[in-house]
């Protein structure tokens, strides 16, 4: 009897953890764009706002409580894969902690050809960018 009821929760995890992927993935699940970028990833706790202007430039609006923190962009050509080198020859952009940003205004510009960008702050990945149409 303790098989089956293990095998009847092991069915049951599959089912519920399907369930919320197929959730996560519904049509009614609305993207956010931002110019020519689709946001895969976005914490709406640290990101208030993504801005790309015409030239490519991507802008960022921190929640002021972060704002003094590093944040560390990645590029690549494919979903986390293919890094590329930003102009500084490194693999990772370090946008210094400590800058002196006014509280609620874009700052940390970039610009990149990449399809994809990665903004990460403590290690955690806080936004997620990429070229739509891909």
């Amino acid at each position: 009897m303790k098989t089956f009821a293990q095998a009847y929760l092991s069915i049951l995890a599959i089912v519920v953890t399907t369930a919320s992927y197929a959730q996560d993935s519904s049509p009614n699940k609305v993207e956010e764009t931002f110019g020519p970028y689709v946001a895969l990833v976005r914490n709406k706790e640290i990101v208030k706002d993504v801005k790309v202007e015409e030239n490519g430039r991507i802008y960022l609006l921190l929640n002021p409580q972060y704002k003094e923190k590093e944040i560390i962009l990645k590029n690549s050509t494919g979903n986390k894969t293919g890094y590329r080198k930003w102009f500084n020859g490194e693999y990772e952009l370090v946008s210094p902690a400590n800058q002196g940003k006014a509280a609620n205004e874009y700052t940390d510009w970039v610009v990149t050809s990449g399809n994809y960008v990665e903004y990460y702050l403590n290690g955690d990945l806080i936004l997620h960018l990429k070229k739509a149409g891909l």
